[in-house]
């Protein structure tokens, strides 16, 4: 199981995107595999939605590690 509490995110960048209009937020992957990306409307939106995306990454990870063993 991965204790939440010791993995943090990283590679965290949160910019507006002229050309798309949109606020762009991403961090590394938990795993080390890609990065995380989101767009959002707003930058709270986006940080939102960055940190519920790797929640989600994250909790994916401790499943697949329970169902290995």
């Amino acid at each position: 199981m991965l204790h939440e509490d010791r993995v943090v995110m990283t590679g965290i960048s949160i910019e507006f995107s002229p050309a798309a209009g949109r606020w762009v937020a991403v961090c590394d992957d938990p795993a080390g595999e890609e990065r995380l990306i989101v767009h959002a409307e707003t930058r709270e939106r986006a940080e939102r939605l960055l940190h519920e995306r790797w929640r989600a990454r994250l909790e994916g990870l401790d499943h697949e590690a329970e169902e290995d063993r």
